[in-house]
């Protein structure tokens, strides 16, 4: 008897270590979706559909469900091709697919019936509308980061480029202080007149706040920095714990 409760006990433990720990996971990751049909505008079942990464080509499979439905997740950010083919279909790629930090992409695929299985339809995907998010926020791209001058080096100074965010001492945020962590409110910016202490700043979905006064925990080598994301409002529950903005970051 005291063996089972030593049992139950080391079972609820671990139970309320994993919860805890799913609590604070955030994901960067995206995710694309959407419906495959045919010409009729039936939905095709058992098409396979294929993401490919174009800047490191890493392939990600997905077989439509009876409703013709696919639903890719975990993607990296970044630019995608997406393939699909159906048996009796022509194969069909849609190309210059964009994936954001914590997106989901819908898009539809028609397909082409076929006699020749090796004959192919190109085209290019419309700009997405994220129709699951209504979270308010600017994303910065590898390529605007790069390209940005940030005097000091501080990653932090990408956020001055959103709406509504303000730097509060001319000497914090423009000055050489690309330290380790941040120790003074003027290494953060003010977002929509909140305190600095507001924000939440995340690295690859993990915490990236200091415990004590809610400033930076560890301030990120823009050169490592793939992908930065500031949500200034409606943020979803996921980030819901900063009143003044979220900044995700995303590395290369």
């Amino acid at each position: 008897m005291k063996l089972l409760r030593i049992a139950r006990f080391v079972s609820l433990l671990v139970l309320i270590i994993l919860s805890v720990s799913t609590s604070f996971a955030q994901t960067v990751a995206g995710t694309i979706t959407g419906v495959v049909t045919d010409p009729s505008g039936a939905v095709v079942a058992g098409a396979t559909v294929t993401a490919m990464n174009t800047a490191t080509g890493v392939k990600t499979n997905a077989v439509t469900n009876g409703s013709g439905i696919y639903t890719i997740r975990f993607l990296q950010v970044g630019p995608y091709a997406l393939t699909v083919e159906a048996k009796g279909f022509s194969a069909s790629t849609m190309n210059g697919i964009t994936l954001e930090i914590n997106q989901i992409a819908t898009v539809d695929v028609g397909l082409k019936i076929s006699s020749a299985s090796s004959v192919s339809v190109q085209g290019t995907a419309h700009p997405i509308l994220d129709t699951e998010d209504v979270s308010l926020g600017t994303t910065l791209s590898q390529t605007e980061i790069e390209n940005i001058p940030l005097n000091g080096r501080n990653f932090s100074s990408l956020t001055l480029f959103e709406p509504g965010a303000i730097n509060t001492d001319p000497g914090g945020l423009t000055g050489n202080n690309a330290i380790e962590r941040a120790t003074y409110n003027s290494d953060i910016v003010s977002i929509n007149g909140n305190r600095q202490q507001a924000n939440n700043y995340t690295i690859e979905g993990a915490d990236n706040n200091e415990p004590q006064n809610n400033l930076i925990a560890y301030n990120i080598a823009p050169d490592a920095v793939g992908e930065l994301r500031v949500v200034t409002g409606n943020a979803n529950a996921t980030y819901g714990n900063g009143n003044g903005g979220t900044i995700i970051a995303a590395i290369k």
